[in-house]
C-alpha cells in the first residue's frame, strides 16, 4: 500500500490556524489569509477568491511584514490553496 502524500514530506507540517496578509507586486493592499499548516518548505492556506490569486506572491507571516517568505502556489481547491516557499520571486516574462 503506498503511503499518503502527507508522509512522504521531506518536513513535517504544523497545524496552526494563524492569521497572514498576502503582498502582491501590484502594489495594492495587502490581503488577508489564513495559514491553516506550515512546513519548513511550504503551508496550506485558506484565502478568499484564491482564484483570482496570482501563482506568485509574498507571505506576510508577521504583522509589520519583517517575517516573510515569497511563494508560489502549487495547486488550488476552492479557497485552499498550497504553496511552495522559493527563495526569490521569479522574473516576470518580457
Amino acid at each position: 500500500m503506498k503511503r499518503a502524500p502527507s508522509q512522504n514530506r521531506k518536513s513535517k507540517r504544523r497545524e496552526i490556524w494563524n492569521g497572514a496578509r498576502i503582498a502582491l507586486r501590484d502594489g495594492s493592499a495587502p490581503k488577508a489569509c489564513r495559514m491553516i499548516d506550515i512546513s519548513d518548505g511550504g503551508a496550506r492556506l485558506d484565502v478568499p477568491n484564491a482564484e483570482a490569486l496570482p501563482d506568485h506572491f509574498a507571505l506576510l507571516l508577521s504583522y509589520d511584514g519583517r517575517m516573510y517568505r515569497y511563494c508560489a502556489v502549487v495547486w488550488r481547491k476552492g479557497t485552499i490553496i498550497g504553496v511552495e516557499f522559493i527563495p526569490d520571486f521569479p522574473k516576470i516574462p518580457a
